[in-house]
């Protein structure tokens, strides 16, 4: 490389870093002035998160937080006690009274908003055991989450 490509390497360098800066900074300005109109959305257990609680020898709740703008189906639940054993069985639920919600999903449904306890009678069950709890909800953005299933275990 001669002395002339040597002196104007740093040159280039700096005017490219330089236009970099400057066209990010420009693509920011323009999404913050136009506004980025795009929905964020939260992951499936930010948007639903919730913990257990065994009330007693015989009922374990599960309590869960919904995000502002988020909704749960009350349809779509589903829990299990799984037994070390292997054994599964169906849980009954005792939910709460829900809001009707007309969702562009499913119709004119039951939906729960911002809190949920949902109590889970548990007395002719061995402990430990898995609680396997399927749910299922939407943003009021538009965005309808697929059926999903957590695990949590259960001890007395």
């Amino acid at each position: 490389m001669n002395r002339a490509h040597a002196r104007r390497a740093p040159l280039i360098l700096i005017a490219a870093l330089l236009c970099a800066a400057v066209s990010s900074t420009l693509l920011h300005a323009q999404s913050s002035v136009f506004g980025d109109t795009t929905p964020r959305f939260l992951d499936v257990d930010q948007a639903f998160s919730f913990y257990t609680s065994l009330d007693s020898q015989n009922q374990v709740s599960v309590h869960w937080t919904i995000a502002p703008e988020y909704y749960l189906y009350a349809d779509k639940f589903s829990m299990r006690a799984i037994t070390a054993d292997g054994n599964s069985t169906e849980l009954p639920l005792q939910l709460p009274e829900g809001v009707e919600h007309f969702d562009e999903f499913f119709g004119e449904v039951t939906v729960y908003y911002h809190q949920l306890r949902i109590i889970l009678p548990v007395s002719d069950i061995e402990t430990p055991f898995t609680l396997e709890i399927d749910f299922q909800g939407c943003a009021e953005a538009g965005l309808c989450y697929p059926p999903t299933t957590r695990q949590t275990e259960i001890f007395r």
